[in-house]
């Protein structure tokens, strides 16, 4: 009886019973330990680290050299704030849906152990005060970017996911800002190279949300997420415009060199690693399944960070 108890695993119990102790099983762990794993599902921690490394990478290149890294630091942290209260007030709206939702349903406001309405007033806080801190610290102009992405996330890009499959390419938008929040911030300027990363970011995530969608397929339909693949059952057209969107963003990855605003050796590491990730799309198109899908998601994985290290080593 005891092994039972304490083994969630244990063939003895239930399915429902043995998934019921594995989403408790993380309460038994130290204070500390619970309250970071809290936080980070609430943040979405992954997605907002991803959101603060294309921040500091917008900062790089519109800084030129020397880097203020104060200045740097200040950006970071209020995007910060802000991509907190993007997440948090996302999965107050979506408490609903993530409920439904394998991946999802153990989210903290979903699952009950966080009030919405306190989330939600936590993150508005925290957005007024992310949005504020970029205008004192950096300048108006990355404070209204800022801004600008949290709207796009939360009033337009997460309702939409209930009405309309073009939803995907609305938070790719919201997705592409952080970058330029951090350019605007050294550079208190939109200028082509802020568009340049607006449309790098913007094209990556669409193979990237479109190999995660064919994945969760099920979980989004049964949450009633408009999803392209789930608007169109058959995934002819989410495969190809994995192609179409793959293409177009090797095409765009090579901009700089046309600007002459990198070397040499960033050209032939970009035109590699987009040839790469295109043959994963292509394979995804030729042959939709969950290996080509996991295979595409995690070749878009590898792509972004490898590609904008090669900005940042070989800006000029």
């Amino acid at each position: 009886m005891k092994d039972v108890v304490h083994n969630p695993a244990s063939p003895s119990l239930p399915s429902d019973a043995r998934q019921a102790l594995a989403v408790s099983a993380p309460r038994m762990l130290p204070a500390p330990i619970r309250w970071w794993q809290e936080v980070s599902e609430l943040i979405k921690f992954r997605l907002t680290l991803l959101v603060l490394l294309t921040t500091l990478i917008g900062y790089c290149l519109g800084s030129g050299h020397p880097i203020d890294g104060l200045r740097a630091l200040h950006a970071v942290v209020g995007t910060a704030l802000v991509a907190a209260a993007a997440a948090v007030l996302n999965e107050v709206i979506e408490r609903r849906q993530d409920a439904q939702m394998a991946r999802t349903r153990n989210r903290p406001i979903a699952a009950g152990r966080v009030d919405g309405l306190h989330a939600a007033g936590a993150a508005v806080a925290s957005a007024a005060a992310g949005v504020a801190y970029l205008a004192l610290f950096t300048n108006f102009l990355a404070a209204l970017v800022a801004a600008a992405t949290l709207a796009t996330y939360v009033c337009v890009y997460t309702p939409l996911k209930l009405l309309s499959p073009w939803n995907t390419w609305v938070g790719a938008i919201s997705g592409g800002l952080p970058p330029v929040i951090g350019y605007v911030s050294a550079k208190n300027a939109v200028d082509e190279t802020a568009l340049f990363l607006l449309a790098l970011l913007f094209l990556w995530q669409m193979p990237h949300f479109f190999a995660i969608a064919w994945l969760y397929r099920n979980d989004y339909e049964r949450a009633g997420f408009r999803m392209l693949v789930v608007v169109d059952a058959t995934g002819r057209k989410l495969t190809s415009q994995t192609v179409f969107f793959t293409s177009v963003l090797l095409l765009v990855s090579l901009w700089p060199m046309a600007a002459g605003t990198t070397s040499l050796p960033y050209s032939l590491g970009a035109t590699v690693l987009g040839s790469l990730f295109l043959w994963t799309a292509i394979r995804f198109h030729n042959g939709p399944d969950r290996a080509t899908a996991r295979a595409l998601f995690f070749a878009s994985i590898a792509y972004l960070p490898l590609l904008l290290g090669l900005l940042v080593l070989f800006w000029k």
